[in-house]
């Protein structure tokens, strides 16, 4: 009886082992992104350095939405004529992400955000 008990032990030993094994091999996988050296973030922060924070919040939001940046960009460029309460009626019609709508005060921001696309992202 022990003898069973000892071979089956045995055995399930022999199964889990190579689970075991390839457990403690597999490592982390190494992170494609790669820390920035300081000159390099201050070259990536330095176009919105000293924006406010709610600004900036916005900005931050809105360049996980890149293509309605540019989409937005284009349509404050065609509707220059807007002002004021009929601006802010007219963009409440369109279908985009609060931060993209909120950056239609700031048409500046939004043209380099559309310009810079690759920084945007």
């Amino acid at each position: 009886m022990v003898a069973a008990m000892m071979r089956a032990l045995f055995f399930a030993l022999l199964l889990l082992l190579p689970v075991a094994t390839l457990a403690q091999t597999q490592q982390p996988p190494a992170s494609s992104a790669q820390l920035l050296k300081p000159e390099e973030l201050d070259q990536l922060v330095a176009p919105i350095a000293l924006y406010p924070d709610n600004l900036l919040s916005e900005v931050l939001i809105a360049s996980a939405y890149p293509l309605d940046i540019v989409q937005a960009e284009r349509w404050l460029r065609s509707h220059k004529n807007l002002k004021g309460d009929q601006l802010k009626a007219a963009i409440a019609k369109v279908d985009w992400d609060d931060s993209i709508k909120s950056l239609i005060a700031t048409p500046d921001v939004l043209a380099m955000m559309s310009e810079k696309l690759d920084w945007t992202k």
